[in-house]
């Protein structure tokens, strides 16, 4: 990695500290979070301001900038993932009267990018745009599931720190091949209290680019075959991997939801 693309790496990183939970930084504790160097964390954070990424409020202050905002807008309009799914997830939500969710993996996160209301009134934490946890709910184990054993290691570790044992590895790895081969996993109330997920990793080329995930009450849960629904959600997934894969997305700009 040369310098100019380290520096690069570095300064981009600086925006994975902005969270719900924690959305204003000042340039003293975003350096001590990254372990920064004051004034190179000064030099990074006037770079993303001039790009709109970030903004100075009063007191020296920041928080994400509107820039954030345009390029959310250009990817409702462009983002292939969003327009092959679209069409599939509304499509579930009609079947099932469940709420849907496409997950993508980026690196090693996974994001909430397409939500399809159902006909529940649920009060669901992880919507669009909502960071995922990993080993907790049916989108991230689904792709868990059918990740390479050494990419859920990396990730296994750098989620549970300290409490990484050996032990719970065992357990966790264990359970996530089982997952594999059920095809699909079923969650209940691991990230919302009352709620059931039902989720099914979405293959492009061999490579897991997401899940699909189908959410709804425990009492709606109980009158739902989880086989049935893992079926469907694993050939919906299949559709939308030859969707991608052939190009046959919806146009920018077509109404999707007729």
């Amino acid at each position: 990695m040369s310098e100019s693309t380290s520096s690069l790496a570095r300064m981009l990183a600086l925006l994975d500290a902005f969270t719900p939970e924690k959305y204003t930084w000042d340039v003293e504790d975003l350096a001590a979070r990254f372990n920064y160097t004051p004034s190179s964390t000064y030099r990074y954070v006037k770079e993303l301001c001039k790009a709109g990424l970030l903004v100075r409020l009063p007191r020296g202050i920041y928080v994400v900038g509107a820039r954030v905002v345009e390029l959310e807008s250009l990817i409702r309009e462009t983002d292939p993932l969003t327009r092959a799914g679209m069409p599939l997830l509304q499509e579930l939500a009609r079947e099932t009267g469940c709420h849907v969710l496409l997950s993508n993996v980026y690196g090693n996160h996974l994001l909430n990018v397409v939500h399809e209301p159902g006909i529940e009134p649920l009060e669901l934490t992880y919507l669009r745009g909502r960071g995922l946890p990993w080993f907790k709910g049916a989108p991230s184990r689904a792709v868990l599931a059918f990740w390479p054993r050494q990419r859920v290691r990396q990730v296994f570790d750098a989620t549970f720190g300290k409490e990484a044992t050996e032990a719970l590895w065992t357990t966790t790895w264990s359970e996530l091949k089982a997952l594999r081969k059920a095809g699909y996993c079923v969650s209940q109330a691991e990230l919302d209290r009352d709620v059931v997920g039902f989720g099914a990793p979405v293959i492009l080329e061999g490579e897991v680019i997401g899940s699909l995930s189908l959410v709804c009450s425990l009492r709606r849960a109980e009158f739902l075959n989880p086989v049935a629904i893992g079926q469907k959600l694993r050939d919906c997934g299949a559709r939308l991997a030859a969707s991608l894969s052939s190009g046959e997305t919806p146009a920018s700009g077509q109404n999707t939801s007729a």
